[in-house]
């Protein structure tokens, strides 16, 4: 997964946890993911 770019990272994620931006905070998930917290807000606001 570390191959990965911050996009498809944060897919893989979704699928594996579909429930998991309800139960964690945002900044447990960016740094599970490496990313910046201004990174994921980009990446959700594309996927829309």
């Amino acid at each position: 997964m570390a191959l990965l770019d911050a996009d498809k990272r944060y897919l893989v994620v979704r699928e594996r946890f579909p429930t998991i931006e309800n139960l964690v905070a945002q900044y447990y998930i960016t740094s599970y993911l490496c990313i910046s917290p201004t990174q994921l807000s980009r990446i959700r606001r594309k996927m829309l």
